[in-house]
């Protein structure tokens, strides 16, 4: 474990990101697409493995990538993205004119619908000579959702620390000690051993446990109630996911009912998911043993979700998901109960679907009473 800590978070070697753009074009000569605008900040990344708050990268199937971006960072943009051309956009004003004679030639393209509509506007005059869009956030989060080696050790990486987190605070867990003084210890060991925390996180205790987003309060600790921790440290810009309900004291036997039924629905799900199968048949798995418990009500959300650059993207595990499962994917698998007024649960891991199953990445403790 200490060999992660302190470190920096850098780039994979370029050869990983001009992969990522080789298979970009794959899709956009099958779609029959003569370039894709990649304008949002994470998108950017994950093609080029350089951070910064502004940009666009063309790709133009058969051509260099150019990436566009302003003074700030073209000088280190050229040193850390050697394989693509970069360009000085100056002003905003001259942004159009540039993008405009760049992507001249096209006429059928893609562009990520789900860009803030006002980034989308600043586009289309620019842009207005392309007669046919294409949604890009698809084909991109398509790609996404396969991690390759060096995402799977990151994440790997980042899932270990979060254990290692998740064990030194349960330690720490007193009597008194309120959600929010719980969520701001949390938040500064993730900083201190990873890069930072993936969102928000979440201490929810006794009643507040039945609330799946619970925003921490003055709430404090008390013998025999839930404790329902969620967080997820960041690592080298990846991010891992893990929640845990644990009591201090004895548990009220309805606490300890749920709390056995959603982890024999985790452990489950854990077992029997593969590749091949659908987000709704990872779900029904969990789903199944909750509902024949009689909690099937209680359990309102999805089973999972993927794991990646975000905490949440694709592929998604629930009721309504008709997404295939792939080697390569890196999900959650959290079954919950929530009984508002009383308390909740919910035990989350993290995976990686392989050839023939499911590894659990995760190894933080998950019983109820575990100190």
């Amino acid at each position: 474990m200490k060999n992660y800590l302190f470190q920096p978070p850098h780039p994979f070697p370029p050869a990983e990101y001009e992969k990522r753009i080789c298979g970009l074009v794959k899709k956009l000569r099958r779609l029959k697409l003569d370039g894709a605008v990649v304008a949002s900040e994470t998108a950017r990344y994950y093609y080029t493995g350089f951070a910064a708050s502004n940009g666009l990268l063309l790709v133009t199937p058969g051509e260099t990538p150019r990436f566009l971006t302003d003074f700030r960072y073209l000088p280190a943009a050229k040193k850390r993205v050697p394989f693509v051309e970069c360009a000085d956009i100056l002003r905003e004003s001259e942004t159009g004119k540039l993008l405009a004679k760049l992507t001249a030639p096209w006429r059928r393209a893609a562009l990520e619908h789900t860009l803030p509509h006002g980034r989308y506007n600043s586009l289309a005059s620019p842009l207005a000579h392309i007669t046919e869009w294409t949604d890009l956030a698809p084909p991109i989060a398509e790609q996404r959702a396969i991690k390759s080696r060096r995402e799977q050790t990151a994440i790997r990486r980042a899932a270990a620390l979060n254990d290692q987190v998740f064990i030194n605070s349960a330690k720490g867990l007193m009597f008194g000690l309120t959600e929010w003084q719980v969520r701001t210890t949390l938040r500064v060991a993730m900083n201190f051993v990873g890069e930072k925390e993936a969102f928000e996180p979440i201490a929810a205790f006794g009643a507040n446990a039945a609330e799946c987003h619970h925003e921490p309060d003055g709430t404090p600790l008390e013998k025999n109630k839930a404790v329902l921790l969620d967080f997820g440290v960041m690592w080298n810009y990846y991010c891992s996911d893990l929640t845990r309900t644990l009591c201090l004291g004895k548990p009220s036997k309805m606490l300890a009912e749920i709390h056995a039924i959603a982890l024999r629905a985790n452990r489950a799900a854990a077992e029997q998911i593969k590749p091949g199968m659908t987000g709704a048949d990872a779900d029904a798995i969990a789903r199944g043993i909750i509902e024949k418990a009689g909690y099937g009500k209680a359990f309102g959300h999805g089973l999972g979700h993927g794991v990646g650059l975000e905490v949440h993207e694709g592929p998604s595990l629930s009721p309504s998901s008709t997404q295939r499962l792939e080697p390569g994917n890196i999900i959650t698998i959290e079954p919950g109960i929530y009984l508002p007024g009383n308390t909740g649960v919910r035990i989350e891991d993290i995976a990686l679907v392989t050839e023939d199953g499911c590894e659990v990445l995760s190894t933080a403790p998950r019983e109820l009473l575990h100190r």
